[in-house]
């Protein structure tokens, strides 16, 4: 069984630039959610609940005018987040922030991000860059506005939605789009039919198919290039910058940096590893768990404190686990043991191998916990073939067994053989029972019996 340990939450940008150690903690409050084109995030002057990081879809701040007029400020991604107020002490936003390709992103409490931010430096700095990136979109959509074409201002509006979707269909209608760019209906129908004709796109209802981007790239504005560049450069600038105080603070620490190093790195390791680390203390309650651990025992790492693993495992295996506990504290555990965990909202029933040994100290019992179940039911339905094979041998008397010279085995069908002796003498065939097949015939490969040479009359 695989596990979700790097999560899909990581494709966005802001996201995959905090260190796995900090985001290990973080990744408990994030709650995946699909958004539906043209839903409201969030309106002007409201208090935000959440903080969202796209990963699938967009989303616009637009601007509205008294007579209901809009107008799209800025788009945000994959690169970016919807509630960067926030990143600058408000608690409200300016403008509406609308879906505009449907898709998934990952939703955060606003208290809980808040204190993240004063908690995990890289997460305010990566905000503050995109804040600035925002900015810059912002003040140059002023100039396109004033300088560029519909056809120009299209292909922008394109070719970003396809980075930030990850695809070349965009589900967006002709008038949303008109809507974003302050145009008339039928000018973005005007401009997507030249793009069109061109063999660049392919629009249909409530899709457009991006065919060639290389030929987008060569008719949309230099604001579209100017932005990605300016927003690449700011999220390299800050990767170099958290490089550079890693550095120096490993070199503050002559002494201890090399040891410092090698732990964070075997912290990532056991953080995001494909099998789950389990720690008990002597009473059996868990005080330390893995991201793959927690999912096997489907609570978040910041709620196990005191748990009882017993809790978790059906009540038929409780006996076994805790003998196996009292054995690892011992330290006289020579074995492992399997057990099977309850089912649970988000799974059914799991069995894991459960391997252990003792702390240094004696205090605490590490588990490793291996999902077996996928091994459990291939061996179970092996042994239900051969099962049955046997069952077929001894319980069918119609059929009737013999070997040939050549070694082979030929069944017959006794109704059709009503004098097998004769037919056996006269084929020189001796007639024998199952208890005496050879062993490959019930080997579990299949109810065809392919593991000997046989033929039927």
């Amino acid at each position: 069984m695989s596990y979700p340990i790097t999560d899909s939450a990581r494709q966005n940008r802001i996201l995959a630039g905090i260190p796995l150690s900090h985001y290990a903690r973080l990744s408990e409050q994030l709650k995946p959610v699909h958004l539906a084109a043209g839903q409201v995030i969030c309106e002007s002057g409201e208090s935000l609940e959440f903080v969202y990081f796209p990963t699938t879809c967009t989303a616009s701040l637009v601007s509205h005018t008294a007579d209901g007029d809009s107008s799209e400020l800025a788009m945000t991604g994959r690169d970016g987040m919807v509630g960067v107020s926030l990143v600058l002490g408000s608690g409200s936003m300016n403008h509406r922030a609308v879906v505009q390709c449907a898709g998934q992103a990952y939703r955060m409490p606003v208290d809980v991000f808040q204190a993240e931010l004063s908690r995990c430096r890289e997460l305010q700095q990566l905000a503050l860059c995109y804040v600035q990136s925002l900015i810059m979109q912002m003040s140059q959509s002023i100039v396109c506005v004033t300088h560029h074409s519909v056809i120009e201002r299209l292909c922008y509006w394109l070719l970003f939605n396809q980075d930030a979707v990850g695809s070349d269909q965009l589900n967006v209608t002709h008038e949303t789009i008109a809507n974003m760019l302050g145009v008339r209906r039928e000018s973005i129908t005007q401009a997507l039919g030249k793009l069109q004709t061109a063999g660049l796109v392919s629009s249909g209802r409530g899709k457009i198919h991006i065919r060639d981007r290389d030929g987008l790239s060569d008719t949309v504005c230099e604001c579209f290039s100017l932005i990605c560049a300016e927003t690449r450069r700011l999220y390299e600038r800050q990767a170099r910058s958290q490089e550079v105080a890693e550095e120096l603070q490993l070199q503050g620490h002559e002494s201890d940096g090399q040891d410092h190093a090698l732990l964070h790195k075997y912290q990532d390791a056991y953080d995001f590893a494909p099998v789950g680390f389990v720690s008990l203390d002597r009473q059996g309650r868990v005080v330390q768990t893995n991201l793959a651990g927690a999912i096997m025992l489907d609570i978040q790492r910041s709620q196990r404190t005191l748990s009882s693993l017993m809790d978790f495992v059906v009540p038929s295996d409780r006996a076994t686990l805790m003998d196996f506990h009292q054995e690892v504290l011992s330290g006289k555990c020579r074995r492992y043991c399997e057990v099977t965990l309850c089912a649970t909202a988000h799974r059914a029933e799991v069995v894991v191998r459960v391997d252990a040994t003792l702390d240094e100290l004696g205090d605490e019992c590490r588990l490793v916990m291996i999902d077996v179940t996928e091994e459990k039911k291939i061996t179970a339905q092996e042994l239900a073939i051969e099962r049955q094979q046997q069952e077929l041998l001894a319980t069918q008397p119609f059929m009737l067994w013999f070997k040939d010279p050549q070694g082979r085995l030929i069944s017959a069908n006794a109704t059709l053989v009503q004098d097998w002796r004769h037919f056996a003498q006269d084929a020189a065939l001796e007639k024998i029972d199952f208890q005496s097949m050879p062993t490959p015939f019930f080997h579990p490969a299949g109810p065809g019996f392919a593991a000997e040479a046989s033929k039927s009359t």
